[in-house]
């Protein structure tokens, strides 16, 4: 049985930070600002950048929140490049990110918006254990269906209670909120 290529792990730091907007740039369908990015670098103990070769191939970048009173890891960004996808470079990086979350017992789940239309993405998340918990209504503004999941992962299933699934019309909140 062949095996499948293995990754290098680095911290997303200033010198890469620009390999770092490219692999994001190319992989996902939002567009950050120049802000983002240097935020990113605040994130250092849950984001890394995944290398083939010295060739810097992908990407996942979380933080940590507080949510109903429990501390959740959040992915703000995940990506692959095309060319390097079906290496098995995605399990990796999400492997990698997972074990050193779990490091800290504390953080009981790990959740991420995905765009409704991204069938894939959603493939690769349930296999590694994320389930929907959260359809959101207009969510995104610039692009199209403006829809999104929100999947989650309970990093202790056997502990911690399943979480139901709600439906959220973002649109709606936000003119509530003008009010």
């Amino acid at each position: 049985m062949e095996q499948k290529p293995k990754l290098t792990f680095g911290d997303i730091n200033l010198k890469n930070l620009e390999q770092f907007k490219v692999i994001t740039q190319k992989t996902l369908p939002v567009t950050y600002s120049e802000n983002f990015y240097y935020k990113i670098l605040q994130y250092t103990d849950f984001s890394t950048i995944g290398y083939y070769n010295d060739i810097a191939v992908g990407a996942i970048t979380a933080r940590i929140e507080d949510k109903d009173g429990k501390k959740t890891a959040y992915i703000m960004t995940f990506g692959v490049l095309d060319a390097y996808r079906r290496f098995g470079f995605g399990t990796q990086l999400l492997n990698e990110l997972t074990n050193r979350i779990r490091s800290h017992q504390e953080i009981r789940t790990i959740y991420l918006h995905m765009w409704v239309s991204n069938e894939i993405g959603f493939q690769f998340y349930c296999r590694h254990g994320f389930e929907k918990t959260t359809y959101k209504k207009n969510y995104y503004t610039d692009i199209d269906p403006p829809h999104c999941y929100i999947l989650t992962k309970r990093l202790y299933p056997d502990v911690d209670p399943p979480i139901p699934y709600t439906e959220e019309d973002t649109e709606k909140e936000q003119d509530i909120a003008k009010q």
